[in-house]
């Protein structure tokens, strides 16, 4: 008997060509699988390419693949918001439609799940990013650490596992989804594990996020998430 249903969920804008090579690497982890019950959720965000068409194409005859369709861009807290209204799973593992995050990572996260970790997170190592978004980075690590007091090695991850139980998504909005390993300590997770994944370069498509917006938008749009975290806004 399969033990524990778990969601791989994949949001997705304008990534045509990273799903095509995405979701038959996707497909084999869940075949290989032999002791979860895994779906995988699709979410498309308002794309004006073939990204639909493609999710569409694997879907057929397949109950465990699902799709979301977001009309208009809404963005990945959206997203994620909508999921998990939508959807009930002991646990969720977030990945990103562009292919920066290697999916056979996946397969060690099943194999930590079976040790009931509240969080598991993949962190990135020979980073492909600029090195101005490699320093963005280790400064947002830096300052949640000072904040919470609670020494991680990353809180950035974007391949990440959490158990379900400890995410409440009604009041997710703005870009609070960068925030859910917050969220999910501030609720009493407290077995975490963190392990070192190697970086993949985007090949196709372009980031989402400006640089130049995130120096601008990153420090008060955390402030204003993490005010809201301390009144127990995410409980």
């Amino acid at each position: 008997m399969l033990d524990k249903k778990i969601d791989i969920v994949v949001p997705a804008h304008n990534e045509e060509l990273n799903l095509i090579k995405l979701i038959p690497e996707l497909l084999r982890i869940v075949k290989n699988n032999k002791i979860f019950r895994l779906r995988l959720i699709f979410i498309d965000d308002g794309s004006n390419d073939k990204s639909q068409s493609i999710i569409k194409k694997f879907l057929k005859n397949k109950k465990f693949i699902k799709l979301i369709i977001n009309k208009q861009r809404k963005g990945q807290t959206y997203c994620y918001k909508k999921y998990l209204s939508k959807f009930k799973s002991e646990y969720f593992i977030r990945i990103d439609g562009d292919n920066q995050d290697n999916p056979k990572y996946i397969s060690n996260i099943l194999s930590l799940i079976k040790k009931d970790y509240d969080i598991i997170m993949g962190n990135r190592t020979l980073r492909k990013h600029s090195i101005l978004m490699v320093c963005l980075t280790f400064l947002y690590d830096n300052l949640i650490f000072l904040l919470i007091r609670k020494k991680l090695k990353t809180y950035s991850s974007s391949l990440v596992c959490f158990k379900r139980m400890y995410i409440n998504h009604k009041n997710l909005k703005f870009n609070d989804h960068r925030y859910l390993p917050l969220i999910a300590i501030n609720n009493g997770a407290k077995k975490i594990k963190i392990f070192d994944t190697v970086h993949q370069k985007r090949k196709f498509g372009k980031s989402k996020y400006k640089i130049s917006t995130k120096i601008i938008t990153a420090f008060p749009e955390f402030l204003f998430f993490y005010l809201r975290l301390k009144i127990g806004f995410f409980k």
